[in-house]
């Protein structure tokens, strides 16, 4: 099984990375986990920007189940999001989560989601999302394998 995290970013800083690398280490064991940064696209106006940006995203998620990241999306406990994964893993032997840039993704692409996901009814810095993303993958196959590392 591959995850797939693709995001709209200029490169991390290193703690972003540090973080990343110590959990998807604990991950390596169960999954795959594939980072894939797309530069920012120049342009000034948001809408051709973020269709320019959906277009780089779309050459790296065919045959994936795919899960865009948006303030507006669907909510979940961490256990719930466990049993989601669980679920579509079931189903889909990949899947693609989708971090946009600054202005947000493509409606086109959100549209084509298989899921839209809620981190936060909050907007996160870029960074911040990653890194909790990231954690809670971690958190959700540590449920499923009744690791102590989730508590009720």
């Amino acid at each position: 099984m591959l995850i797939k995290i693709i995001s709209i970013n200029n490169s991390p800083p290193n703690w972003v990375n540090d973080s990343i690398k110590s959990y998807v280490k604990q991950l390596m064991a169960d999954i795959k986990i594939e980072f894939i940064e797309i530069k920012p696209n120049q342009l000034a106006h948001a809408d051709k920007k973020k269709t320019k940006e959906a277009q780089e995203i779309e050459k790296h998620t065919s045959g994936f189940h795919i899960i865009a990241l948006d303030e507006t999306g669907q909510s979940f406990t961490s256990v719930d999001f466990s049993e989601r994964i669980k679920r579509t893993l079931e189903n889909f032997p990949n899947i693609a989560f989708i971090i946009g840039g600054a202005d947000g993704l493509d409606p086109v692409l959100i549209q084509k989601a298989n899921l839209v996901l809620s981190l936060s009814a909050m907007t996160l810095p870029h960074h911040f999302a990653k890194v909790i993303l990231i954690e809670q993958i971690y958190r959700a196959f540590s449920i499923l394998k009744n690791h102590p590392y989730h508590r009720e």
